[in-house]
């Protein structure tokens, strides 16, 4: 009987030094090619059985026919001794494809991330993103457990590639999957770490720091502390070079809901996630969002620090997971934005803002997580999440409205605000397993409470060219703003799965929540610098309530690999608001909306033998409108841009569809993924744009429209170009969209056509010498149906390479490219960015635990933030002052396996 993925290597008969590997196909065939006419030794290995290692005699031309290896089972007493011997660079343990982490050689001091560069499948993006046979990795855990809630690159970047022992890389199933034992077809590409015994004795980690040109310095440190039952990690940096240690995703890590796993936020029924998959709950500010407020700390120039420490704890099937987080930033913008706005007559005009703004914000975020497995049939899972966030913002801006060189209307504004906002959210999931096998039931329930005071002073002057309106505060401006928001939702869901036949499970499931919800604005009009007045047109105060219910059902068919459920639910949404000046004064409005909708659901998913996934899927999704958009109220904060509420908006209706086809051969270390989706909209909310043809102020007022479209096909194909040492990954990903607007209530249509190819290479052809390089290419086609004569060709085309030197004497040079251009010819906006940055370092002492390095950063001086999209009716472009060249010296400090010493 033929063992599939079976790992077979080639080793030197000197010294037993790897020389080349392979994994055996489905039918236990392998081959290696271009291997060097030499005297070889050839080792077989499979789990569980005894390794077999035997002399090659290579012929002086032609292809040699190796005769079949017998593999035997291993008696049970030399298994731990036969598998300490028998090491190979990456095997099949199943499902899950393991790699040996000192079989792939690295730099010492590397991190993780550079390790996973060098793994065969596994190409790292110029994000930092993993992304591993073909799909991006959604979670990294060491040993088995939760680093930072999951968080990807919080891994990858801080942990040191000498700890690591092996990486296992595998399709997670769901949480509520693992705990009842019903497949649900939700699984999530996941990288487990295991860390080396030594690692875990001792703590490790590192330290840094450096000063440079221009007064810019940096310093980091990390320190982690494993054992079986303990894990502690805490991380810190400070820095004035823009670097804030954290991506967008990261951010979206500590927010809460995908801090942890599927299933803790407790919303059952499919679409994964329930309640909140269907409704916003916030009135604008999103107050009850657990988001970092993201800054692109990349642009401008920011002063940043931050310090997370990380605590898990597993006993006696109790798991606690925690962490928490503090950054501050300061960033200074200045930026110049241009947009032209195309009207029905074939006419158009242009707006410009040249604005200088300082952003200082605070976050604090909090993460707690306990899961305990009262006995075999119950477990119980509580999680706990706080915010605490300050933000202050000052922006000077100049705006203009431009239509010729006669005509033009512009506006100088002065803005400030400070603004303090908290969260807390409290999660309890129970569930329980029955004797019966698959039959289960879950309860949930959660309350997330918020609060948010702003306070802040604008100020503006508004020059109106051809005006006849005699609203004079819709020009100049001096008002304070005070806000005060706060929010309660109560959540709950249950479900109820029971089997049919063993294969065949119903499920049954209802969610509810309610919303309730206050804002308190009052604007006071500056009548003198001792004067205040309360000004009525534009002070409000909502009070709302949003109550949702949800009563579903669905079939599910899970055998041999197939996973299909069918469902419907009946959704019912309740939208009551009421507005007045000030809290106790006469009601002025009040918004009273009710929605009933059934919504159906198919999802397919098939996993087959090799690695090979096909899935498609319907999800009809119901999207009420936002209760900012319903209430009728008038928002002037910039003059030349007013926000006005529609009470008569109806909810947005979506049919999305998808299909994929997805196989990784680990054999020949080939990836191939298809996938199509479409989204279909009924009653699409879009912001109905009124632009006064004399002073071309617009007045934004959201309705419904329906027909939009968007298709979005991708193929990705991964493949070695020579085995181990180079590989390649290409992409395609075209798109079309058909994007509905109002301007003047007029319909228009805008087609946007795009076209996105990508292409990576990894080179690792010698020990000293690695090389990663890609480059993406999009076209975007812009029609306006109603101004083909303002039709846009936008090209942003974008290329990187990172390339690392081994030289003698523990000298290292890193070299890191990039070259961003973005060009729109009917505009002649053609601008280029080529990033050059540069290391040099050298490793110090026996036992190289010290780096002195000099780093050069932007040293063509080229660095800026641009900007360039079409929308519906509009094209833009943007530009950013940027840090550009510095050049720094710093020395870095690893800690291996430092003693953690107890005192009583």
């Amino acid at each position: 009987m033929p063992l599939d993925y079976t790992s077979v290597l080639l080793l030197s008969p000197k010294d037993s030094t790897l020389v080349t590997y392979t994994l055996t196909n489905e039918d236990g065939e392998y081959q290696f090619k271009n291997v060097e006419r030499q005297p070889l030794l050839i080792k077989a290995t499979y789990m569980g059985y005894l390794p077999v290692q035997k002399e090659l005699v290579l012929p002086e031309t032609g292809d040699l026919e190796v005769d079949e290896i017998q593999l035997m089972p291993i008696l049970q007493e030399l298994y731990e001794v036969v598998v300490k011997a028998a090491k190979a660079p990456l095997m099949m343990r199943g499902d899950t494809l393991e790699y040996d982490a000192s079989k792939f050689k690295v730099p010492p001091g590397a991190t993780l991330e550079e390790l996973l560069r060098k793994l065969p499948g596994i190409q790292i993006d110029k994000d930092g993103n993993i992304v591993a046979q073909g799909e991006q990795v959604q979670k990294v855990t060491v040993d088995g457990r939760r680093f930072f809630g999951g968080n990807t690159k919080m891994a990858t970047q801080n942990l040191n590639a000498e700890s690591v022992s092996k990486l296992q890389l595998f399709d997670d199933k769901s949480e509520q999957s693992k705990l009842t034992g019903v497949e649900d077809g939700v699984k999530e590409k996941t990288l487990n770490v295991e860390l080396k015994e030594e690692a875990k004795k001792g703590g490790f980690g590192k330290l840094s720091a450096g000063m440079g040109t221009d007064g810019r310095w940096t310093a980091n440190a990390s320190f982690n502390k494993f054992d079986k039952v303990n894990q502690f990690s805490v991380i810190g940096y400070g820095n004035n070079v823009n670097q804030s240690g954290l991506s967008w995703d990261d951010l979206q890590e500590f927010k809460g809901s995908s801090a942890f796993q599927y299933g803790d936020t407790g919303d059952f029924g499919f679409n994964g996630r329930g309640a909140t998959n269907y409704i916003s709950f916030s009135g604008g500010d999103n107050e009850e969002s657990f988001e970092i407020p993201f800054n692109n700390l990349n642009s401008g120039y920011s002063n940043n620090q931050a310090i997370g420490i990380n605590y898990n704890y597993l006993k006696d099937k109790k798991d606690f997971n925690s962490n928490y987080f503090y950054s501050r930033s300061d960033q200074s913008l200045e930026s110049f934005n241009s947009r032209t706005n195309f009207l029905q007559d074939n006419t158009s005009f242009t707006s410009t803002d040249q604005s200088s703004q300082n952003n200082m914000a605070g976050h604090h975020r909090v993460n707690l997580r306990f899961q305990n497995e009262l006995d075999s049939a119950n477990t119980i899972t509580i999680t706990a999440k706080g915010r605490l966030s300050s933000l202050t913002t000052y922006l000077a801006s100049h705006q203009e409205l431009i239509r010729s060189s006669t005509e033009q209307s512009q506006m100088d504004r002065n803005n400030q605000s400070d603004k303090w906002s908290g969260a807390f959210q409290g999660t309890a999931i129970y569930r329980h397993k029955f004797k019966k096998n698959g039959r289960n039931f879950a309860a949930s329930i959660s309350d997330t409470y918020s609060k948010a005071d702003q306070n802040g002073i604008q100020k503006s002057v508004v020059d109106l060219m051809n005006s006849t309106d005699p609203n004079t505060y819709f020009r100049n401006l001096d008002q304070l703003n005070q806000s005060l928001n706060g929010s309660n939702l109560i959540k709950s869901s249950l479900l109820f799965v029971e089997p049919i036949k063993k294969i065949f499970f119903w499920e049954t499931f209802y969610n509810f929540s309610q919303s309730q919800s206050e804002t308190d604005r009052q604007v006071y009009d500056v009548e003198s610098s001792d004067t205040q007045e309360l000004n009525p047109d534009l002070s409000r105060l909502f009070e709302n309530t949003i109550t949702y219910n949800r009563f579903g059902s669905s079939m599910r068919y899970a055998n041999k690999g197939n996973n299909l459920s069918v469902g419907i639910a009946a959704s019912s949404y309740r939208l009551n608001g009421q507005f007045s000046v000030v809290k106790d004064s006469e009601i002025l409005g009040r918004v009273n909306k009710s929605y009933l909708n059934f919504t159906p659901n198919v999802t397919y998913s098939k996993t087959m033998k090799g690695n090979k996934r096909i899935n498609a899927g319907y999800i009809m999704g119901v999207n009420p409108p936002n209760i900012a958009d319903l209430q009728p109220y008038k928002d002037i904060s910039n003059p030349l841009y007013i926000r006005e509420g529609n009470p008569d908006l109806e909810p947005e209706v979506t049919h999305s569809f998808n299909t994929g086809y997805s196989m990784y051969d680990p054999a020949t270390f080939i990836n191939l993924r298809v996938s199509f989706n479409s989204t279909f909209y009924q009653n699409q909310v879009v912001q109905n744009q009124t632009i006064d043809p004399e002073t071309f102020v617009t007045t934004y007022k959201a309705g419904n429209v329906s027909g939009g479209q968007r298709y979005n096909p991708y193929l990705g194909f991964g493949f070695p170009i020579v085995k181990t040492k180079a590989s390649a990954y290409i992409s395609a990903n075209p798109s079309y969209s058909k994007s509905l607007s109002l301007i003047n209530s007029i319909e228009t249509e805008t087609h946007t056509f795009s076209n996105n190819f990508g292409v990576n290479l990894n080179l690792t052809p010698l020990e000293w010498l690695s090389l990663y390089t890609g480059s993406s290419f999009r076209l975007s086609k812009t029609k306006y149906e109603q101004n083909p004569s303002q039709n846009q060709d936008i090209i942003n085309w974008s290329a990187y390479s990172n390339m690392n030197i081994k030289f003698p004497k523990d000298f290292y040079l890193d070299v890191k490219f990039n070259y961003n251009q973005y060009k729109n010819e009917s505009f002649g906006f053609d601008q280029e960015v080529p990033i050059l940055n540069a290391f040099v370092y050298k490793l110090l002492g026996k036992t190289k635990k010290w780096e002195v390095r000099l780093s050069g950063y932007d040293i063509f001086k080229q660095n800026q933030t641009i900007s360039q999209f079409a929308g519906q009716n509009y094209v833009s472009t943007g530009r950013i002052e940027t840090l550009s060249r510095y050049f720094l010296l710093g020395v870095t400090y690893n800690m291996r396996g430092v003693e953690v010493k107890k005192y009583r």
